[in-house]
């Protein structure tokens, strides 16, 4: 009777360790960040709600090169599974309105070899890498976060989404000098330019290619991988002012603007830039400014990243310096930490009524006030460097940013409310490696009892 009760005993241990493992976790970590959990407006708040994805960098053969067969295959398929269940559980009980992508899509992006003139292979052992693995790796995500059961989170659609994955990182580009045109090229026929401005919720978003931009002042470097991303913030208040208007518009029911205008113009005025006089005259209405970058701002050695870091929290309250708990200042082959300091303050100072601003690569959480550069009301710079989403970059628990909007707005944009109009929360996903362990130990006692 004894060996007859051991193993049923045995067997409904494994179980409920493993509903809880594969199911009852994810479920307790994803509604433990429902909106109604963290939001505080108003009771007649209508927000816009944001969910920011860091850094899922896939894992490919660059990520362990030396991991042997199976554990390689099996680490891949683990880590697109958790990433897989735990986006699809949050569209599906936490729904966000809009997703944005951080960047650092790929771990092995930037290596693998294209079609594209002009690509040189940094290392012969990606050689046999080419386009068709990397179309494969782009279906790949694309299966893991766009295919329409993800998309929905198993629900009819019931209402329209957004989802931006333009924002390029160093894994999937290069960084600086080091980033090849071609590589480049690939990445934006199928995600789209990096450098954009979206109006999501009355505030505007301005994503910029920091990757490429690096490379401006570096030695032998080629203005053609920084040029674009330069021009861009040149002009990036004018093209926020024209946006904005052009959401005013369409808030008062008014179409923002015709694909082909039906107008007479003069052969001599097609393509003429308007002039000052002319950009004077137009109204230049501004919701608040929302940086978003792969590559988080520069700051001081030692600022500290504050009490959510993972890897080494703060040794005491407010320190002005805690080097352990902050982002190293650092680079290496194809990464830099932070954007150096000259292009942190001409990133700032040349887009403006900056807020808040939001970064990856890390892996970690990180969470300072820039006070030094050019912001929103001289309140400084909020900038949160939001956790990767995979388990396999380092972190024991990986997280994802939301991200609540709330800015009612008269007819010429300005804010009808005086307090702030974004809320944000971290949210914390499964120790993945924890419950692996957990499994590891039950399986030896198992054995052991049996």
């Amino acid at each position: 009777r004894r060996l007859l009760t051991l193993p049923a005993a045995i067997f409904a241990v494994w179980f409920f360790v493993l509903i809880w493992g594969e199911r009852s976790v994810f479920h307790s970590s994803i509604d433990a960040c429902k909106w109604d959990q963290w939001e505080k407006w108003p009771s007649d708040a209508q927000p816009h709600r944001i969910a920011l994805i860091a850094d899922p960098q896939l894992v490919d053969p660059h990520t362990y090169p030396g991991r042997p067969w199976p554990l390689s295959s099996l680490t891949i398929t683990a880590t697109d599974k958790y990433i897989k269940r735990s986006f699809y559980l949050l569209q599906r009980h936490i729904d966000p309105d809009t997703t944005l992508f951080l960047g650092d899509l790929f771990d092995g992006g930037r290596e693998w070899s294209t079609h594209f003139q002009g690509f040189l292979p940094s290392d012969q052992q990606w050689k046999k890498y080419g386009d068709r693995y990397w179309l494969n790796e782009y279906n790949r995500f694309g299966n893991i976060f766009f295919e329409q059961n993800q998309v929905t989170g198993g629900r009819p659609a019931h209402k329209v989404k957004k989802f931006v994955a333009s924002l390029p990182g160093n894994h999937d580009l290069g960084f600086g000098n080091g980033i090849q045109v071609p590589v480049r090229n690939r990445y934006q026929a199928y995600f789209g330019e990096g450098d954009r401005i979206d109006v999501v919720g009355n505030h505007t978003f301005v994503s910029i290619d920091a990757v490429s931009l690096s490379a401006m002042g570096q030695p032998d470097s080629s203005p053609e991988l920084w040029n674009s991303t330069m021009q861009f913030l040149d002009n990036a208040q004018q093209l926020k002012y024209k946006a904005v208007r052009a959401v005013l518009k369409e808030q008062q029911g008014l179409i923002p603007h015709t694909r082909w205008a039906h107008a007479v113009t003069h052969p001599h005025d097609l393509g003429r830039q308007p002039t000052k006089e002319e950009l004077a005259k137009e109204s230049k209405p501004e919701f608040p400014t929302i940086l978003l970058s792969h590559v988080p701002l520069y700051r001081p050695e030692g600022t500290p990243c504050g009490p959510l870091r993972e890897k080494y929290p703060p040794k005491a309250p407010n320190l002005k310096v805690d080097r352990p708990n902050a982002i190293r200042i650092a680079g290496g082959y194809q990464y830099q930490n932070v954007l150096t300091q000259e292009i942190s303050t001409t990133v700032a100072q040349k887009i403006g009524n900056i807020g808040h601003a939001f970064s990856g690569d890390d892996h970690d959480y990180c969470e300072v006030v820039h006070p030094d550069y050019a912001s929103r009301h001289d309140r400084g710079i909020r900038e949160i460097t939001v956790k990767s989403i995979s388990w396999a970059m380092g972190v024991r628990k990986p997280g994802f940013q939301l991200v609540s909007l709330w800015n009612p707005v008269d007819e010429n944009g300005e804010s009808l409310r005086d307090g702030p109009t974004l809320q944000t929360h971290l949210c914390l996903l499964p120790d993945q490696l924890g419950v692996f362990i957990l499994y590891g130990i039950l399986a030896a006692f198992s054995i052991i009892a049996l």
